[in-house]
């Protein structure tokens, strides 16, 4: 289990990407970066201390480390991520991270990578990972629109090769993202799907995997007030056992063929 931090981050960059996507460095202590891996999350406040409105915290994958900092992407939904918009450089923000108790295991000779929307956010620090270990991996990526691929300038800038899918055509291969899975991943050995996007897309990734009867780990998003497991907001189903498991803390990373997506 992962040690977890409350901090003050300072701001280093809050800009706007494209689409309705946002890019938040924070510089952190050393004792957060250490302890960060792929598929961990933050709990960011979007206001200063002083304010209560919104009151909770929002989740958000970590996408990369550089140096001091972590790197994460955020989509405006509402009050909370409207408002961390405002927020500027070199303005303290707190933050509890790294969280999350289960990740992408890192065990299989190969790795497909599929990413969907701001989701992309939570295999980018895999990837780079993979890559460290000398691990084989294919990445693809897709989105409704070229605007919505808002993780292109980072995918760039690190020199990753990716195959991208847009459903109207506008960049990449027009169609879903899951389109071509199943005959890349025919004939791969000691292969695994590294997932993370909206629900319909993982589920379409799922019956794919169980199909070709490869593993099939999801890093799932989902809506959290504490991040820590207190809350009990974030559960899923877990099929095993006949119960009920959190995200937060169970997760953030499931076996596909054990949980039951809604």
């Amino acid at each position: 289990m992962a040690k977890k931090f409350e901090i003050q981050g300072r701001i280093l960059e809050n800009r706007y990407i494209s689409g309705k996507t946002w890019l938040l460095r924070v510089e952190v202590p050393e004792e957060v970066i250490k302890n960060t891996k792929p598929a961990s999350f933050a709990m960011i406040k979007p206001t200063p201390n002083n304010y209560f409105d919104p009151l909770l915290r929002r989740a958000f994958a970590i996408a990369d480390i550089e140096n001091k900092s972590i790197l994460l992407f955020y989509d405006i939904h509402g009050k909370g991520t409207s408002f961390l918009t405002s927020r500027k450089e070199n303005e303290e923000i707190s933050i509890l991270a790294p969280l999350g108790n289960n990740f992408f295991p890192e065990n299989y000779d190969n790795y497909i990578i599929v990413g969907g929307g701001i989701g992309f956010a939570g295999l980018s620090l895999l990837m780079k990972e993979l890559r460290k270990k000398g691990k084989n991996f294919i990445s693809l990526y897709g989105a409704r629109t070229k605007e919505e691929l808002s993780m292109m300038e980072w995918i760039n800038k690190n020199s990753f090769d990716v195959k991208y899918y847009t459903d109207d055509g506008s960049f990449g291969k027009k169609g879903f993202v899951t389109q071509d899975l199943k005959e890349i991943a025919e004939g791969m050995e000691n292969v695994a799907f590294a997932v993370c996007g909206p629900t319909p897309m993982m589920k379409a990734v799922s019956k794919i995997a169980k199909e070709l009867n490869i593993p099939c780990y999801l890093s799932l998003e989902s809506r959290m007030a504490c991040g820590i497991g207190i809350c009990i907001g974030c559960v899923i189903k877990d099929k095993e056992n006949d119960t009920y498991i959190r995200v937060c803390y169970e997760g953030p990373v499931f076996e596909a063929n054990k949980i039951e997506l809604l």
